[in-house]
């Protein structure tokens, strides 16, 4: 335990596990890593884990460079600033420095505008005291990195002997999915200890993981759903209508026929051919990365309807019909096809 030289509220607690813990309050700056009785100047080194509890509300500035070192920040739901370099995150990304914390504060914001990774912190559960053996366990739901979870039994004991198990520590693995239509009540409902599941009842941390997660899921899967609809709809509209940057076809799906029409326009003028092309020409408009070659495979079908009006004057406004009653049967198609996407919005 180290007690700052210039803040006597502020405390850290190392846990000599590669975990090291600030308590105290209000903002931290630089001096408050000055030790009392500093024996060992690299003291800091030794974590590679700085854990801010609850109570302190900010990291002033030179703060968090004194621990750049570390790979895993945690912070608390009441810390609300870190001054960080610019210099000290570019290293971070680089060296993927893990934040902690609860879902919703401002430590997953620091982690989201920072390009920096972000997991939900250990939510320590309840204390299990078991008078028989004389032993008394700390019960955390632990979350990893790869997505899964746990409940993680610490137990300690005075020691081996009669009546003593030595202590000891063990985990119970949960499905990836645990929390997806989990209340705190089925939660609780999961251990016999009556005391323990009064704790749980009574945590606030789990209760806010639970409704936030749940929502999140809500949210997930709606928008997942909407995708395949929207998936379905774009797949539809392709079986009847396709489009490139101066051609459209369209599917007849009154009739089962298919149509294309191919229209340049500039300065001196506009024109415009319409085909009626067959399922397998129109199977393939689309898949070539040069859209010159579809309005090739548009042209292996059938002239329906040409016309050319350029600066050098009209020739005809219907300079070739070649099937009349294909044209109008295209048009009719794409009368259809504008009909249909007007109700859609």
């Amino acid at each position: 335990m180290y007690f700052s030289k210039h803040n006597e509220k502020i405390i850290y607690i190392n846990h000599y596990s590669g975990l090291l813990e600030v308590e105290g309050e209000g903002v931290l700056c630089r001096e408050d890593t000055e030790l009392r009785h500093e024996s060992d100047k690299n003291w800091a080194k030794e974590s590679d884990t700085l854990s801010v509890t609850e109570g302190i509300t900010g990291l002033g500035d030179g703060y968090i460079e004194f621990f750049s070192h570390i790979d895993c920040l945690i912070l608390s739901r009441t810390v609300e600033t870190v001054a960080a370099s610019p210099e000290l995150l570019k290293s971070w990304r680089k060296r993927k420095v893990l934040i902690c914390g609860e879902y919703e504060t401002f430590a997953e914001r620091f982690a989201d505008e920072n390009g920096l990774r972000f997991l939900h912190s250990d939510i320590h559960l309840a204390d299990d005291d078991i008078e028989i053996a004389h032993e008394h366990d700390i019960i955390t739901l632990r979350f990893h990195e790869n997505g899964s979870s746990d409940i993680h039994y610490n137990c300690f004991t005075p020691g081996s002997s009669a009546g003593s198990y030595g202590g000891g520590e063990y985990a119970n693995p949960l499905p990836r999915d645990f929390y997806v239509g989990c209340t705190i009540d089925d939660f609780a409902n999961n251990f016999l200890n009556e005391s323990v599941r009064e704790q749980i009842l009574s945590n606030e941390t789990l209760k806010r993981f639970l409704e936030i997660s749940n929502e999140r899921h809500r949210i997930k899967m709606t928008r997942k759903r909407m995708t395949k609809e929207r998936r379905a709809e774009v797949n539809k509209v392709m079986k009847t209508k396709k489009k490139g940057n101066n051609w459209t076809a369209y599917y007849d799906e009154d009739n089962g026929r298919y149509f294309a029409e191919i229209m340049y326009t500039s300065r001196e003028g506009r024109e415009q051919y319409d085909y009626e092309i067959t399922a397998d020409i129109y199977s393939r408009l689309g898949t070539f990365a040069d859209d010159v070659e579809n309005e090739r495979l548009i042209k292996t079908g059938e002239m329906t309807y040409s016309f050319e009006n350029t600066m050098y004057g009209t020739l005809g406004p219907e300079r070739t019909v070649w099937n009349e009653e294909a044209n109008e049967a295209m048009k009719a198609a794409e009368a259809k096809q504008n009909k249909d996407s007007k109700k859609k919005k």
